[in-house]
């Protein structure tokens, strides 16, 4: 398990220096509604910027208001023009709590979730749904949404229900050094940035020369951590398997012997 926190403007500018020690991911608010700049998360581009600047591995959330596909349309187009040139390594997921999404029938709203998601998939997007658990068993429950992973809002010391989950928002009262307002509190059962890199989702490799399972070449420094500061060995022409790509890392290509820069990797012409 892996903890971390969910943002939006409501912590206002968060000093994620002071915070990266006690975190393992962000899930970042991006906006919230139809797609108008005025609904984009005043603090969504900082928010990324940084954990990307720092290697906090983040994920993003849109608070949705729709009650019709007109509005999911919108609100699909509202987060894939915020996240288009993100490197999520957790998931996208849809906030449905709002009161008129509650009030609508259970059907609609089933039609409603279910097309966003569809669509983010579509997109090449790993996608999930938070709401609370009650909300999970009344208006949400359907097995035309059990395909996508849940977030399941449950404010307890033991996630102690019979409902599967991806995350688990334990608290809403999480007191971090460097974010001035309460914060909520997330537990990730999966690992996310391996289930997301391993299915080529979230355009995380766009970036990179290089595959995951692909034969390369290397003669360079090898080292011990992604990180790229102690050198392990280095070798002259050698055949290696990349196995993992870690995304923003200074030696990114994981291989069985440790990691390398791209500077050091090249193929060879039949």
């Amino acid at each position: 398990m892996r903890r971390g926190i969910d943002v939006s403007s409501y912590q206002g500018r968060i000093d994620w220096e002071k915070v990266k020690p006690y975190i393992d991911f962000a899930i970042i608010r991006c906006g919230y509604g139809n797609d108008l700049r005025n609904q984009d998360d005043i603090y969504f581009e900082r928010n990324a910027r940084i954990c990307k600047e720092l290697n906090i591995p983040f994920g993003v959330y849109l608070y949705s208001e729709a009650t019709n596909l007109d509005d999911a349309r919108s609100e699909v187009e509202h987060t894939l023009r915020l996240i288009k040139d993100k490197k999520l390594e957790y998931p996208v997921f849809l906030d449905v709590e709002s009161r008129r999404q509650m009030a609508l029938r259970k059907s609609k709203l089933t039609e409603i979730v279910k097309y966003y998601c569809d669509e983010m998939e579509k997109n090449g997007y790993y996608v999930g749904i938070y709401s609370s658990l009650d909300r999970f068993k009344s208006n949400l429950n359907s097995r035309e949404l059990d395909v996508f992973d849940k977030w399941v809002a449950y404010w307890s010391d033991k996630f102690d229900v019979d409902i599967k989950a991806g995350m688990w928002q334990n608290t809403s009262y999480e007191e971090i050094n460097g974010i001035d307002a309460r914060v909520d509190g997330d537990i990730a059962f999966y690992d996310y940035p391996k289930i997301i890199r391993d299915k080529g989702l979230n355009h995380l490799d766009n970036d990179y020369k290089y595959k995951i399972g692909e034969k390369v070449y290397v003669s360079g420094e090898i080292y011990e951590e992604s990180d790229a500061v102690n050198v392990k060995e280095t070798v002259c022409d050698k055949e290696f398997i990349i196995e993992d790509i870690i995304i923003n890392a200074k030696a990114p290509y994981k291989i069985k012997n440790g990691y390398i820069k791209e500077e050091s990797i090249y193929k060879k012409i039949k």
